[in-house]
């Protein structure tokens, strides 16, 4: 198998120009700058072509990227034909250019019909998404074969159910279970439709993996807070898909325990979300055992995100993933800074991923976000994760200087497997 050497996009986060659930969340005046809309985000959609370019300019082999069920499913039950034609000239455009395509399912956004019945709260949400992965599928074929359902179910289920601070904007532990539980037995049914319509699909999920330390290390409490918190935020879900039993909770919080048998084998690949370390302090208020935060500890410097910078956390996530028993793609992968941060960033989490393959882990692959800056959720249009600097006023596209430190280090990485970039794609066609 060749090494995937890619870019990471979501389309909402680069197309915009939809009504769902978060354009609602913009126009209620939630997000973290105030007034601030998504609009066409970086109009993506008018220059999707040339964007496509840009892919292969980097030197990437590899494209992960989502769709927007809102487009696909504007009303229940009504799929619009047009854009799961226009998905798969997409597709093969990127094929053509000898690019493989992952595709995402469901990166945070939802159609509004979806919460107005009941959302990930609602039992017929498994059959839902079930369904729009076989229509996808059914459009796609064979021409995609790498699929991710989800994209972080843990940060929509922390964000959404527990903070209150994405759609649907709930506080509450006992819905974020019933979400949680409902998330993975729609993994399980989209995995057997896309499987079923696609034999040669692998699927995997995009999991968003933080180091979590003690902020004083010599308190126990502090030391049981990072431990519990690793678990509820790492670990069970990893567990989950190797064992099939689900432990989720918090001290404090809540837990949720309960056996899916089938989700072992609905997974072929773990995907790594990997950027901070957070520390964890122990100090009961507001109905939480303590809190987490980001120090600059190492001196490197906070990110424009507030993210501490700390490469060798990837390690520990990639060695955690790995054991699994599945193989392991570094899902995402980013810095939101000044680009000569993001050259060192690149080059030392290079090293990370490097070390951990002459370690024998079993690395499939590695994606940067992302390819553009774009739009990043709660705080706006601000930071700038992209190797490729979009002007908001124009729309143009400006290449950094870090594009070119992801190309070389993509022609190492590629060259230890033989593989030159668009070899995976090419030999398809």
């Amino acid at each position: 198998m060749s090494f995937l050497w890619g870019v990471a996009t979501s389309a909402y986060q680069i197309e915009g120009a939809v009504e769902n659930d978060w354009t609602d969340w913009e126009a209620a005046g939630k997000l973290s700058v105030s007034g601030v809309r998504c609009g066409e985000a970086t109009g993506h959609r008018a220059r999707w072509e040339a964007d496509f370019d840009l892919i292969c300019a980097v030197g990437a082999n590899a494209y992960r990227h989502s769709v927007e069920w809102s487009r696909i499913e504007p009303r229940p039950g009504e799929f619009d034909e047009e854009e799961l034609l226009f998905q798969r000239r997409r597709t093969e455009a990127l094929l053509r250019r000898g690019v493989e395509p992952v595709l995402t399912l469901s990166h945070f956004t939802h159609p509004r019909w979806f919460h107005a019945e009941g959302g990930w709260e609602s039992p017929e949400a498994v059959a839902r998404f079930a369904r729009l992965a076989g229509r996808v599928a059914g459009a796609l074929g064979d021409s995609v074969r790498w699929w991710a359902p989800f994209n972080e179910p843990l940060v929509l289920l922390l964000g959404g159910f527990l903070a209150g601070k994405m759609p649907p904007g709930r506080r509450h532990f006992g819905a974020a279970a019933t979400a949680l539980r409902h998330m993975l037995e729609a993994h399980v049914a989209a995995a057997a439709e896309i499987r079923r319509l696609s034999p040669k699909a692998s699927i995997g999920i995009a999991h968003n993996m933080l180091e979590v330390v003690p902020d004083r290390p010599d308190s126990a409490l502090d030391r049981r807070l990072a431990a519990a918190g690793d678990r509820f935020y790492n670990t069970a879900i990893l567990q989950a898909f190797a064992t099939g039993r689900v432990d989720w909770g918090l001290p404090g919080v809540g837990r949720v325990a309960f056996s899916l048998p089938d989700l072992p084998a609905a997974i072929d690949w773990v995907g790594v979300n990997y950027y901070s370390r957070v520390h964890a302090r122990f100090g009961p208020r507001e109905g939480l055992p303590g809190r987490v935060f980001y120090r600059d500890r190492e001196g490197r410097g906070l990110t424009d995100m507030g993210w501490e910078v700390h490469p060798d956390g990837l390690e520990k996530a990639l060695r955690r993933a790995a054991a699994v028993g599945r193989p392991v793609i570094v899902t995402e992968n980013g810095i939101a800074a000044r680009d000569a941060a993001r050259e060192a960033f690149l080059r030392e989490h290079a090293v990370v991923l490097a070390h951990c393959r002459r370690m024998g882990l079993p690395i499939a692959g590695y994606f940067y976000w992302s390819l553009l800056d774009n739009f990043e959720w709660l705080e706006g249009f601000r930071p700038r994760f992209g190797l490729y600097e979009v002007d908001y006023a124009t729309r143009a596209r400006r290449r950094r200087p870090s594009a070119d430190t992801f190309r070389a280090l993509g022609r190492e990485f590629c060259a230890v497997t033989g593989a030159g970039a668009g070899s995976a794609a090419a030999s398809r066609r």
